[in-house]
């Protein structure tokens, strides 16, 4: 489909805005157009409280990781006075990349020329040049990124007059504090590249009606009671969510046995499964024995890495079974991601067509509606 020149006129989007009863998705270019994801990447992700990781990840001085935020690169760092900071993951003399993956450092070195910054980003060492006049190590440090934390859970921010994090959370904690959420540590993380855009993953797992297709032999096959949508749940934050009851473990394959349930459990958090999504890239399944987390990582117009952790409460990996027990979970996600990868990567092909096809919301896809229109808020004038 043709990709208006006027891009960003309110008017292409008057039925997507319209109510999700009468409503259409975002047009094919939202999802194709390299000038919309350059505005969602100046506008969203740039100002907006972004997740990286978890605290567990870096438990000790010294432990990184790095990640990129819709191309931008951060390093994350627990320094020797055990603060996590975040750093832009680039060089003070001539800007090259410093660290990748994640690990253990004594300094974090650029390997172009060997500038050496110490682990509280602080520049301690330039081979071969030396301080003068003008060129003073304490004037050259890492680049911070505004870092903040709820629980363990770990967000930057690159808007210098961003608001609070406790502010874009809103009632989120408190929503999640029934599964105690300081007692969590990660366990694995598995990165999948997927050929889609970023925002048909997010809509993807807020949409109840594809569990019967793509899910047919995995997801479907678990008891389902009912399932309650955004026009149940009012939130206060960047984040929608709905709620699914259902008999056991959603962690879980059918059949499978798993961890206790979380024992701070209570109503109905101990009959079902809870998914927060926080805006923009950020999709959570709280359930009775474990929390799980996606992370959309775009990386470009039509492609993104997806970021799937599995977390537990830390006494459980003080159990002798805990590897054994832990890799049912794994296999839950192990089986179902690549089915909505696949699924993802359809749309894509889909909406490369040169005719606007897409062009109904159903009353099973109101979160995604809502999505859809938040991401508008963002990016038009």
């Amino acid at each position: 489909m043709s990709v208006p020149q006027d891009l960003f006129d309110p008017a292409h989007y008057v039925s997507v805005r319209a109510p999700a009863e009468r409503a259409t998705p975002l047009p094919n270019w939202c999802y194709t157009s390299p000038d919309f994801y350059r505005r969602e990447v100046e506008r969203i992700f740039l100002k907006v409280w972004n997740y990286v990781g978890h605290a567990s990840q870096i438990p000790q001085p010294g432990d990184y990781f790095t990640a990129a935020v819709a191309g931008a690169p951060v390093v994350v760092i627990r320094g020797d006075d055990g603060e996590i900071r975040a750093f832009h993951n680039s060089c003070r003399h001539r800007g090259s990349r410093i660290a990748w993956d994640e690990g253990n450092c004594k300094n974090l070195t650029c390997p172009y020329h060997n500038w050496t910054y110490g682990r509280d980003g602080a520049l301690i060492a330039t081979p071969l040049i030396e301080e003068e006049d003008g060129f003073r190590h304490a004037d050259f440090p890492l680049l911070p990124v505004t870092l903040d934390r709820w629980a363990g859970f770990l967000f930057v921010n690159f808007d210098p007059d961003c608001a609070p994090l406790a502010d874009y959370l809103g009632d989120l904690p408190a929503n999640c504090g029934v599964y105690a959420p300081d007692t969590l540590a990660c366990a694995r993380r598995k990165t999948y590249s997927v050929a889609g855009n970023w925002k048909l993953y997010f809509e993807n797992y807020n949409d109840s009606l594809h569990i019967p297709f793509v899910h047919g032999g995995t997801l479907a096959r678990q008891s389902v009671k009912g399932r309650q949508r955004s026009t149940h749940e009012e939130t206060e934050g960047a984040y929608i969510t709905h709620f699914t009851r259902h008999e056991g473990s959603r962690g879980l394959l059918t059949g499978e046995t798993g961890f206790p349930k979380i024992e701070s459990l209570t109503g109905r958090y101990e009959t079902g499964t809870y998914y927060p999504c926080l805006y923009p890239t950020l999709l959570f399944g709280w359930t009775i024995d474990c929390v799980w987390i996606f992370e959309i990582r775009p990386t470009g117009p039509e492609t993104m890495d997806l970021v799937a952790s599995s977390f537990f409460p830390q006494d459980r990996f003080d159990r002798p079974d805990f590897e054994e027990i832990a890799q049912r979970y794994y296999a839950r996600v192990d089986t179902v991601l690549p089915e909505d990868n696949e699924a993802v990567g359809w749309q894509q092909e889909g909406l490369r067509a040169s005719v606007n096809a897409a062009a109904k919301i159903t009353h099973m896809e109101t979160l995604c509606h809502a999505f859809d229109n938040w991401v508008l808020d963002q990016v038009l004038d």
